[in-house]
């Protein structure tokens, strides 16, 4: 199995399109837990990752209140960790943008700016598509996850454990935490929802997991 590689190549497509010198990353938040799922830079993947570690920062509010946010990287110093990892990275201003995927699910754009003010009405509608179009795709991942399931049993017949631990290995690979951050952030996330931690570890895998392929597709 390994992480989805639409989200990586959304971010480096709409860091070419969207120009201004911005660097995009993706991130993800479904039943409660954020994941950054692809970035154009690396600089860009850091600040992500402290903002899905810490479930604070512009994109998460974005996505929860699901309406646009454009901050000073200055001035944001109650998102800390994130503000933090942003200075460091000589960001000067941001802007989140969230797309709705379905229930208790969703994306955003975060857009990473070392200029003060590069936010002109075409550059945020262009970002608005950007993210609508990776809402399309997350959707359509869960959606083939789903047939998947419901005709193979690939996740029903994995035990809780297994599934659990899958999870804490995405969550590892697309935050750069470790397996003991992980598991808090599904401890957390099962216990603020009020759903199993299998359930919770499901979902994500539905929507960044894919399969590994099969020997056929391998020898192709």
């Amino acid at each position: 199995m390994g992480i989805a590689s639409f989200p990586q190549e959304f971010a480096e497509r709409a860091a070419t399109i969207l120009d201004h010198g911005l660097e995009v990353s993706v991130t993800m938040r479904q039943a409660g837990v954020s994941v950054r799922a692809g970035s154009s830079s690396d600089a860009a993947a850091r600040c992500d990752q402290a903002e899905a570690l810490d479930d604070a920062g512009p994109c998460v509010d974005a996505m929860d209140a699901g309406s646009r946010l454009v901050v000073s990287v200055e001035e944001a110093t109650h998102w800390e960790q994130w503000s933090r990892q942003a200075r460091a990275e000589g960001y000067v201003s941001a802007a989140a943008v969230p797309a709705a995927v379905a229930d208790d699910v969703a994306v955003a754009l975060n857009l990473y700016s070392r200029t003060p003010d590069p936010w002109t009405p075409e550059l945020l509608t262009a970002a608005d598509s950007f993210a609508q179009l990776v809402a399309s795709a997350v959707r359509l991942r869960l959606e083939l996850a789903e047939l998947e399931d419901s005709t193979a049993g690939f996740y029903r017949d994995m035990s809780d454990a297994v599934a659990t631990e899958r999870a804490v290995g995405a969550i590892m690979q697309t935050n750069q935490c470790s397996a003991d951050e992980a598991r808090r952030i599904i401890d957390s996330a099962s216990r603020h929802r009020n759903v199993s931690q299998r359930e919770v570890a499901e979902q994500l895998l539905r929507a960044l997991v894919v399969s590994d392929p099969s020997e056929d597709e391998r020898g192709a």
